[in-house]
């Protein structure tokens, strides 16, 4: 695989404690791949690593083919987003980008560009005090767009958005990857979220690599998921009614996932549409499991 990223037996300690215990990490170009655990589990410190803004203590990173602890043109053509923007309160979004793009050489047009990419069309002078958190966020995606990256990190950009702004972030990073063939690595607490963006999932749990694979494959090896909604009984009666085995087990709905995939997205959807808000899935596979806890 033409890597842009290739990170190997990574280790990285904080007062003498491993917070990332031998890691590996890989994405491939043009690539869509998820990094998903929960809070603590070493995302954040993973993707920093990574991208050079935090040395490791043991390990290989290859970011473009370069250290990027020792040679920062590694990370010349990579976009980050981060889990909350600092982004200017008196500027309309518009200037901000115009500024940014002044700064590091990017054309007028590739500000217009990144700002219908981002759907962020009739909101471009409005301030960021104006937006709500889901166009707040698409206006760093529009800021990380315009240096024209082939690579493009989001560390938790759904965190503190509502269900709708979630779908409608992960929906523009998919199509950023699909379309316009950028690299993509997402980072996020919830498995589901990534379903549909990511074509691999590296699950990180205490940190250490506790699964890799497709999503059909971590669901295929795990054979359950259990799903927390916010009405677990009408959501495992949902689930009965479409063909699928379901129970409430105390900590929500356990559910059989061993048939198409695309048949678990469909009754996810059809739960969002009565009313059911899915919080989170986690797969009942060991160490899996124990990674998606919480």
């Amino acid at each position: 695989m033409d890597t842009v990223l290739e990170a190997r037996g990574v280790v990285k300690k904080y007062r003498g404690q491993p917070v990332l215990d031998r890691v590996d990490l890989e994405v491939g170009r043009g690539e869509a791949v998820g990094l998903v655990g929960p809070n603590g589990a070493g995302k954040t410190t993973l993707i920093k690593v990574s991208l050079g803004l935090a040395r490791r203590d043991g390990g290989r990173v290859l970011l473009n083919g370069l250290d990027p602890w020792r040679e920062p043109r590694a990370r010349e053509g990579v976009g980050v987003v981060f889990e909350r923007p600092n982004l200017p309160s008196s500027m309309p979004v518009v200037e901000f980008l115009e500024s940014a793009a002044a700064i590091i050489g990017s054309s007028p047009s590739r500000v217009d560009w990144a700002i219908r990419a981002a759907g962020l069309e009739g909101h471009e002078w409005k301030t960021f005090p104006q937006l709500s958190a889901g166009l707040k966020q698409r206006a760093a995606i529009a800021h990380a767009l315009l240096g024209e990256p082939r690579f493009l990190v989001a560390d938790e950009p759904t965190s503190n958005l509502d269900p709708l702004e979630r779908r409608e972030v992960l929906r523009l990073l998919a199509r950023l990857n699909r379309e316009h063939g950028l690299s993509l690595l997402v980072s996020s607490h919830v498995i589901v979220e990534l379903l549909r963006v990511a074509t691999r999932i590296y699950v990180l749990a205490g940190g250490r690599l506790a699964a890799e694979g497709s999503p059909e494959d971590l669901f295929r090896r795990a054979g359950l998921a259990r799903l927390r909604t916010s009405n677990p009984s009408l959501a495992a009666e949902l689930l009965r009614s479409l063909g699928f085995e379901a129970r409430e087990d105390g900590l929500g709905v356990v559910v059989r996932v061993d048939g198409p995939l695309h048949r678990f997205y469909e009754a996810l959807a059809r739960l969002g549409r009565e009313g059911v808000e899915v919080l989170g899935v986690d797969l009942v596979e060991p160490g899996v499991e124990e990674a998606m806890a919480g």
